[in-house]
This record gives C-alpha cells, sequence and structure tokens, in this order.
C-alpha cells in the first residue's frame, strides 16, 4: 500500500511540473486533413482570413508558376482564391490589411510587398530597390505598419534589421539575430540568436527580447537541443510566446511559455515538422504548419487550453 501511495504522489508531481497534466492531448488522433497542400498561414487583422502558401502539382513540364503562390483563405464564408503566382515564401499581412510582405525563395533572397488583389509588386531589397541588400527573408509589419522587421541571414553584416514599408532606412539592429517578432504594442521585439555564453554543443541558439531599436537585450531562454530553436512570437496580450524547437519526439514541434521564459509547455507532437506558429487575434488559438517531408504541408489550429488540433481544411 506505502509503495502504491509513493507511486500516485510522483505521478501527480509529474502532471503539476507539466502544468498539471500529465497526459496532455497532442495532435496523433485528429481529424483527416483536404488532401490541399497548404503552408506557412498569416491571419489578417481580424482573424477572419488567412493568407498561405499552395503548390500546384507541376505535371510534366515545370513552371515556378505552380510552385508557392500565395493564397488567401477566408474563414467565414469558406472561400479561398490565388492572389499570385510564385514563388512566395513567409507571407505576412499588413495591419490595414491592404500589403503582403514576402520574400522570394532564390539564392540569394529578396523582399517584395505586393497588394492584397495582387497588384503593385514592389522589389524591397537587392537591385531596383532603395538599398542593395541580400539574403533577407521574414519580414514582418510593425502592429502600427510604420516599419517591416526582416533578417538578414548571409553575408557581412548581418542580423535583424528594420526597414520602412518602400524599403528605405534598412539598418541592422540586432548582430547575427534571426526570425524577429513584434510585440504587441510594437516597442519591444523577440529573437533568436547564438549564444556564445556557454560552451555546450547542445545549447545552441536562444529566444532573446530586446527594445524596438535594439537596445537592452535580455535571454529569456536556457533550452537544451537548440540548434534549430526559432519563429517566436507573443500572444496578442503579450502574456505568451509560442516558438518552434525540437520536441521529445526529436522533431520540431509548437512550444508555449510565458513571456518570462518561464513553463514551457510542449504542445504538439506530431507527423513530420510543426513550424510557423501564428497566434489568431483572440488569443485562443495557434495556427501552424505540418509538413511531412516529400508528402504533404498543411495547416491546422491549435486550441490553447485543450492542445485539441483540427486541420484548416478538413477532408470533404
Amino acid at each position: 500500500m506505502m509503495n502504491y501511495l509513493i507511486l500516485m504522489l510522483m505521478l501527480t508531481a509529474c502532471g503539476l511540473q507539466n502544468g498539471g497534466d500529465p497526459e496532455p492531448f497532442f495532435d496523433k488522433d485528429i481529424p483527416p486533413s483536404e488532401a490541399f497542400d497548404a503552408s506557412y498561414g498569416a491571419w489578417n487583422a481580424d482573424g477572419t482570413q488567412i493568407a498561405f502558401q499552395h503548390d500546384e502539382p507541376l505535371g510534366s513540364t515545370p513552371d515556378a508558376g505552380k510552385l508557392d503562390q500565395l493564397w488567401v483563405y477566408d474563414t467565414e464564408t469558406g472561400k479561398r482564391w490565388k492572389v499570385m503566382d510564385g514563388r512566395v515564401e513567409n507571407i505576412d499581412w499588413s495591419p490595414d490589411g491592404e500589403w503582403f510582405a514576402f520574400h522570394t525563395f532564390t539564392n540569394p533572397e529578396y523582399l517584395f510587398k505586393v497588394r492584397a488583389d495582387g497588384s503593385e509588386l514592389t522589389r524591397l531589397t537587392g537591385g531596383q530597390s532603395p538599398n542593395d541588400l541580400k539574403y533577407t527573408n521574414v519580414a514582418r509589419w510593425s502592429p502600427d505598419g510604420s516599419q517591416l522587421l526582416f533578417t538578414i541571414v548571409a553575408g557581412e553584416p548581418r542580423g535583424i534589421s528594420l526597414m520602412n514599408p518602400d524599403g528605405t532606412d534598412a539598418r541592422i539592429i540586432i548582430p547575427y539575430g534571426v526570425g524577429g517578432q513584434w510585440f504587441p504594442d510594437g516597442n519591444k521585439i523577440i529573437y533568436a540568436n547564438w549564444d556564445t555564453t556557454v560552451e555546450d554543443d547542445t545549447q545552441r541558439r536562444q529566444l532573446y527580447i530586446a527594445n524596438k531599436d535594439g537596445s537592452n537585450i535580455t535571454k529569456i531562454t536556457n533550452l537544451s537541443n537548440s540548434t534549430y530553436v526559432s519563429s517566436p512570437v507573443f500572444s496578442p496580450d503579450g502574456s505568451q510566446i509560442a516558438f518552434t524547437h525540437t520536441g521529445e519526439n526529436g522533431r520540431d514541434e509548437i512550444f508555449l511559455m510565458n513571456v518570462d521564459g518561464t513553463e514551457i509547455k510542449q504542445m504538439t507532437s506530431g507527423q513530420g515538422l510543426a513550424r510557423r506558429p501564428e497566434w489568431h487575434p483572440d488569443g485562443r488559438k495557434i495556427l501552424f504548419t505540418r509538413i511531412i517531408p516529400n508528402v504533404s504541408e498543411r495547416m491546422y489550429l491549435l486550441d490553447v487550453q485543450t492542445r485539441q488540433v483540427e486541420p484548416v481544411f478538413p477532408a470533404k
């Protein structure tokens, strides 16, 4: 009897350390998704539409326009439509709903913006732009739409950068940082960077918060097996952070933590790789992409409270 009580106490303690949920619901047994490739979605300001990437089958004749097209899905009407041909990567929607920012799937990568109806394609980096920057990706509109946060991922110098929405006044604010995202009020940013304060190959990149000008840098994580930690994003109320990190299954999964780096929880554990968490404006669910290499790319919605997962496009 005593051994049984000890075992129950141990199980209860483990459950409390994991947020009081000893057997969390993970996305292993979920409704099937429609056979429609969709990935790296971004919400509009009111959470009624999702911009995303879609690949059409190439067939026997390769056509770059069929790769990584920019599409939009209306969650209220159930309609979806193509905005423009690819190759479009990592779309972000401006707060006023008028523009998309994205980078090209090229080497080097360049940033562009385009109107929400597919018109006025404008180059923001590289030749025929106000700057000569190369290897630029992951542009994120500031909450007031006045600036774009982006990353210069190669060359020297490189790092988290800022520019105006027309490509002017481009400058690095965090050397070697990657994947920056805004705090909801636009005064701070979160990003990943190499941690040079420890000599441990399992603790490579960590997450940091800084002022929007790059000052007052604070490390908020001390993750192990963290070479590929990425895509941090604040909840709408600024109290939590969703991000991608290596899960217990050894693959990229969605994690959640408090804004100070405490109470880290693994939220998903399915097939393939989980990518790009994006909070719905109501803060109740997170949009993310699950990629099974050479098989499928699908978008899902994660309920933050229950951890239940459902496909954005359920099988018909």
